[in-house]
């Protein structure tokens, strides 16, 4: 089974070297590098070119591919992601890294993956910032279902990142395009500002598969860069961020919600009374308070004192258990 990592690029300079070492030191064949470079005037390529040019010898495949113009970040993603000639295949974030595990860890639940016909695996995590490491989501390992591995992600049980999952190649494309261009009431360009995007692409691969393979292991490293998208959002569109990524599992919910998939719609529920908790601090000019609005935010409240992991570091066997209590249909 052949593994493709894609790198976008845009003026990656200071952290890309680190990065693609991470990449070029996994041991898994076949593996296949593609980096995806836009308009990038720092140096980026200069670095990318002499890694690659280095990684000759170690048998992996590599391929550098480049444009002048900047389309966005989700879709400079979406170039390598239909370049890529892998089976299965995953992003890499030109800031954070991989650890030397990390490939053939993930080739393996690829392939038992593939036997059972899941579309998605999943690994933990952990954060480093400027202060050092933080190891902040759940060591759940085993097979998930959709509802369970989506709502951990709703919950932060499990890293948001999609550099955390390998996904088969064939499905990954189809489930994409659906999390470029997002509609939504607040306006907000989901394809500039991708806050969210990938919960929906998770959700669905998770789905498509019928469960997703998660790892205890700590796989990847997110680091916390100066560029960092999710650094910048929390730091300055923090109620805009939780909004976004809101939005996009309400939308994908609904969509189980119609398809009568058990628990979808009391995630729905959940979903909504974030976003009401998120509109109201917003404060936005199309905002009207309601009692019905107010009532559903106090709702959000409750709903992280019950399901944050962050505040209850709750078992994965009570948390699938609260799940069958609170939101599956009995």
């Amino acid at each position: 089974m052949k593994l493709s990592l894609l790198t976008p690029t845009f003026n990656s300079v200071g952290t890309i070297e680190r990065t693609l070492r991470s990449v070029l030191a996994q041991h898994w064949r076949p593996l296949e590098i593609v980096v995806y470079d836009e308009a990038s005037r720092d140096g980026t390529r200069e670095i990318v070119d002499r890694l690659l040019s280095e990684a000759r010898e170690t048998g992996i495949e590599t391929r550098f591919l480049t444009a002048e113009t900047n389309s966005g970040p989700v879709r400079a993603w979406r170039v390598p992601l239909h370049a890529a000639t892998g089976d299965w295949c995953s992003f890499v974030w030109a800031d954070d890294v991989l650890e030397p595990g990390f490939s053939e860890a993930m080739a393996d639940g690829a392939i038992r993956a593939r036997s059972a016909g899941r579309k998605l695996v999943f690994s933990g995590s952990v954060i480093e910032d400027a202060h050092g490491v933080i190891d902040k989501y759940a060591p759940d390992a085993g097979i998930l279902s959709p509802v369970e591995f989506s709502f951990g992600l709703y919950c932060r049980r499990y890293s948001v990142s999609q550099i955390n999952g390998v996904y088969e190649a064939t499905e990954a494309r189809r489930v994409f395009d659906r999390h470029i261009e997002i509609d939504n009431p607040l306006g907000y360009d989901f394809s500039c500002f991708p806050y969210g995007n990938d919960v929906g692409f998770l959700s669905e691969l998770a789905d498509a598969g019928s469960g997703v393979e998660i790892l205890g292991e700590k796989l990847v490293r997110l680091v916390a860069s100066s560029k960092s998208m999710t650094k910048d959002a929390l730091s300055n569109r923090l109620w805009q961020f939780r909004w976004q990524y809101t939005w996009n599992l309400f939308r994908v919910w609904s969509w189980w919600a119609d398809r009568g998939v058990p628990g979808a719609r009391r995630l729905k529920e959940l979903a909504r009374r974030r976003l009401d908790l998120c509109e109201a601090i917003l404060a936005r000019p199309s905002y009207r308070a309601s009692p019905e609005s107010l009532l559903r935010s106090a709702g959000a409240v409750v709903d992280f004192l019950v399901w944050d992991w962050d505040r209850t570091r709750m078992p994965l066997d009570t948390y699938r258990r609260r799940i069958v209590k609170r939101l599956l249909p009995r």
